[in-house]
């Protein structure tokens, strides 16, 4: 018996399965880096407008957002509250036939002289 081409057939079987699985692994990875890019610049935003909260307005916080990352960004500013939403639709990769949506709100304040920025 000759067993010569039984390992290069089940590495040609398995070969398309370990790229579609790496390919899936790199797309979360992707995934979750933006979605923590994106939360970390809210974060970094707000921070700078409870900072200046007596001279920002909300454009140009949305300003300082839209030079960082994409997507419809809405900011409130009420009370000493800042309010922030992003809104976007993340393009894979690739192209699996899906997209996903990216929305995170986060919302700022002073209290007891302290700033408090949590994710709503």
């Amino acid at each position: 018996m000759n067993n010569k081409g039984q390992s290069l057939v089940i590495f040609i079987i398995i070969l398309p399965i370990l790229l579609l699985l790496f390919a899936l692994i790199w797309e979360i990875g992707n995934f979750g880096f933006t979605i923590n890019r994106y939360e970390k610049e809210i974060k970094d935003t707000i921070k700078y407008g409870l900072d200046n909260i007596d001279n920002i307005n909300e454009e140009k916080l949305t300003n300082l957002l839209k030079q960082n990352i994409n997507g419809k960004i809405s900011v409130e500013i009420s009370n000493k509250v800042i309010k922030v939403n992003v809104k976007e639709k993340y393009d894979n990769l690739f192209n699996f036939n899906n997209k996903f949506d990216i929305d995170i709100t986060y919302v700022g304040y002073i209290e007891n002289n302290k700033q408090i920025i949590k994710k709503e």
